[in-house]
């Protein structure tokens, strides 16, 4: 008998005699009794923690926090499942040999059932061979080089998703460069007993591809134009995946659609010219929608917003907003032209009028504002625009004058604005990897005449890292500049930098991280720093949890960043995940509160803070 074959032997007589200890255990259960599930737990475990194991399996325990709601079902036979659901967990992370068993304990009186499963994970497989073969062609010179580092490596453990994927990757890399047609194989030959792997994979690229005619499906209310026209290729173009990505993405910005598909129609055979089609589903050109939200700066707030998706025709939207909180009371008239000029650009104009109630001030305020916003590619967004702005204050704190000196009350305001955003992330309601980076410049008295002249830049920079074992590290750092262009009094108070509260730094209430009047009310700054370190994670299901360091100050001066007096706080947060984004609640802990403010705070929202 070689040695594969002892081996084979002795884990089939091992799985034959643990399959019947299993099957004895779970018989010794009354079948006529109703149990549920006391306690669930893990032993042995190292590579992958408990949570992510418990998420592989239908038998769960009930979560301590909701101790209100009764246990679940313990079922004999979903449990035994679950075990052949954890070896087939393990398999696909390339540890072929591991050994799962368990042991119940039993309350008769209860009818409860405490599950301890036991995991003996041994050595993983590793690939030990990796050949990729790309069958010769007439066009063999131009086919697209493969990178260096494939999904999956010689000398790295043999994880059936990295497998998978790589070959999805050869896939797409020949799709990306204008091979419509390829067709691809793979095979892994698993040696459990050598605890090794030999991978191959081979592709048979077609003909060099273009983009043929495309058909669109599914438009009843909404003009087929309107889709052709976003179209990032034209027949004749060069066969690419990212322009199919790119198409999708300014169709489903339109907001006319719900659902956008495009993929080559089905033809025989592998032509040079493929044929496109365009499948949509469409949304109701109009809407009217009400929100009713909470957090604990604003308490409650409520919007009616009344929505039409193809005022006029053309893709043009047009909106009316009404909202309220104790902090702003807003109503508006939007209007957008996508399309503008071009595909890549989209023209904006916003009538509308807020009243701001702050602890200094109350700002009434009426504004038009136009802008003009660019897609320089799908990383990378830029806008300007201008605004007229007529603003005024009431019941200005006599202590905040007193510390500032004369403040322009009431006054025209008008000036332009630019700005620049670079996404790339995985996710943008709950990224894990990548980063964001925004910058933005506003000024005013310099083209039009108005009682306001100053200048306001703002940097915001945001990295996500992934550490493994589903957690992430998230950073974020922002940097305000700003000053009057001649009297001080022109540069307004509703314009200055605050800091302190639930999207800033969390250990303060909103706007007390900065110096203070003598009546113990915020004057805000000319310059600003606010930055954040964070370590996020799930907890069970969709609730998630954090750690969290924050950091910030605020200055009096311009082109003053006060880092050698930044104000710090720590905490913790659990977020909930929905469809709509997280509803999060934070606490934090300044290290040094302002005298007479709590040392601790309480911060709830619906929506990520970064």
């Amino acid at each position: 008998m070689t040695r594969s074959a002892f081996v084979f032997f002795v884990l089939t007589f091992y799985a034959l005699l643990v399959g019947s200890l299993i099957a004895a255990q779970l018989e010794s259960l009354d079948p006529g009794r109703q149990w549920r599930v006391r306690e669930l737990e893990f032993i042995g475990n190292q590579q992958f923690s408990e949570s992510r194991l418990s998420s592989q399996i239908i038998t769960q325990a009930r979560p301590w926090f909701l101790f209100w709601q009764q246990r679940p079902d313990f079922d004999p036979v979903t449990f035994e499942t679950d075990l052949e659901r954890l070896r087939r967990f393990y398999e696909s992370q390339g540890y072929y040999n591991c050994r799962i068993t368990y042991d119940l304990s039993l309350d008769q009186t209860d009818g409860l059932v405490s599950a301890r499963i036991q995991i003996d994970e041994d050595r993983p497989v590793i690939v030990s061979e990796l050949t990729v073969e790309i069958a010769p062609g007439a066009q063999e010179k131009n086919y697209p080089r493969l990178p260096e580092k494939l999904p999956i490596q010689r000398g790295e453990v043999f994880v059936e998703e990295k497998y998978q994927n790589t070959e999805q990757l050869i896939r797409g890399l020949f799709r990306e460069n204008g091979y419509a047609h390829i067709e691809t194989e793979r095979r892994a030959e698993v040696f459990a007993d050598q605890y090794n792997a030999r991978v191959w994979f081979f592709a048979q690229p077609g003909p060099s591809s273009f983009f043929g005619e495309t058909e669109i499906t599914g438009t009843r209310r909404f003009e087929p134009h309107l889709i052709r026209r976003e179209l990032a290729y034209d027949p004749g173009d060069m066969f690419s995946l990212a322009k199919i990505r790119e198409s999708r993405q300014r169709i489903l910005s339109l907001d006319l659609f719900s659902a956008v598909q495009i993929n080559p129609k089905e033809v025989s055979g592998t032509p040079t010219t493929v044929p496109m089609e365009v499948s949509v589903t469409e949304r109701p050109p109009r809407e009217i929608s009400f929100g009713l939200g909470y957090n604990t700066e604003e308490d409650f707030r409520v919007s009616l917003n009344w929505h039409h998706r193809n005022w006029l025709g053309g893709g043009r939207r047009l909106s009316v907003i009404g909202a309220y909180s104790s902090i702003v009371a807003t109503g508006a008239i939007e209007f957008l032209q996508p399309h503008f000029l071009d595909r890549y650009t989209q023209a904006a104009l916003a009538l509308r009028y807020d009243q701001e109630r702050e602890d200094t001030y109350v700002r009434n305020a009426g504004r038009f504002a136009g802008r003009l916003q660019h897609n320089f590619n799908t990383n990378l967004v830029g806008s300007i625009g201008y605004r007229f702005e007529y603003n005024q204050l009431n019941n200005i704190d006599p202590a905040t004058i007193a510390a500032l000196g004369d403040l322009r009350q009431k006054g025209l305001l008008s000036g332009p604005s630019i700005g620049l955003v670079w996404t790339r992330t995985d996710d943008p309601l709950s990224p894990t990897r990548g980063e964001v980076v925004s910058l933005s410049a506003e000024q005013a008295g310099a083209f039009w005449p108005g009682s306001y002249s100053f200048y306001r830049l703002l940097a915001d920079a945001r990295k996500y890292l992934s550490l493994g074992w589903e957690t992430v590290l998230a950073g974020r750092m922002r940097l305000g500049l700003g000053d009057a262009i001649g009297a001080d009094r022109n540069f307004p108070l509703f314009e200055r930098f605050y800091s302190g509260g639930q999207n800033s730094v969390r250990g303060y209430e909103r706007r007390r991280l900065g110096p203070l009047s003598a009546a113990d009310e915020p004057l805000g700054g000319l310059s600003l720093i606010e930055g954040s370190i964070e370590l996020r994670r799930p907890i069970w299901d969709a609730l998630g949890g954090a750690l969290f360091i924050d950091f910030g100050q605020v200055s009096l001066r311009s082109f003053h960043i006060p880092v050698n007096d930044l104000r710090f706080s720590t905490g913790f947060g659990l977020s909930y995940n929905t469809p709509v984004g997280p509803v999060r609640l934070d606490i934090g802990f300044p290290f040094k509160p302002p005298p007479g403010d709590q040392s601790w705070q309480i911060h709830f929202n619906i929506g990520a803070f970064f």
